[in-house]
């Protein structure tokens, strides 16, 4: 009986250990997606200084610098593995990136597939409009969905998937 408890007490401690991991790999991709959408969120700054308008003129170059940036966060290679194999086990690969532009009452959407490929471009109303997330759309706004593979029991591998929306809002202090 005593034995019996030994091994349900350790399988427990191996299934407690394992989820920890899979929600640091999960926090550890979610961080990596917000920092690479806001590096990728690069608003036309001449528009911005004339209207205070918040626009990403080159969605295509904003992909570019996303993909970039998140193979440097996730510390990937060219092939999309990541050095961190303690977290990522398999390959990271981008599903989707889209960028929600606003401007007056409109949502201009542009999204691309991970090769960069533009898939989509289409218009919505302000307030009318949600990123696959669920986030309503009210300001510019980046959204990117990422699978990944980490290790599970007897080294099977598991799909997972993350997405994020970050929108970037004028700042305006109250000095």
């Amino acid at each position: 009986m005593a034995m019996f408890f030994f091994l349900l007490a350790l399988l427990a401690v191996l299934f407690q250990f394992k989820t920890g991991s899979y929600m640091t790999a999960g926090a550890y991709v979610e961080d990596a997606l917000a920092a690479s959408e806001l590096a990728s969120a690069l608003i036309d700054i001449e528009e911005y200084g004339r209207t205070h308008e918040i626009r990403i003129t080159d969605p295509e170059a904003a992909f570019r610098i996303y993909r970039d940036a998140l193979q440097y966060n996730l510390s990937l290679d060219e092939a999309g593995y990541s050095a961190k194999t303690e977290l990522l086990a398999g390959k990271v690969q981008i599903r989707q990136y889209i960028v929600y532009n606003v401007l007056n009452n409109e949502v201009q959407i542009t999204g691309f597939d991970g090769q960069g490929n533009c898939l989509l471009q289409d218009k919505g109303e302000t307030g009318r409009v949600r990123t696959p997330d669920g986030l309503l759309v009210e300001h510019t706004t980046i959204y990117s969905r990422v699978g990944f593979q980490v290790m599970g029991f007897w080294n099977h591998m598991i799909e997972a998937e993350k997405e994020k929306s970050v929108d970037i809002t004028r700042y305006e202090s109250e000095e």
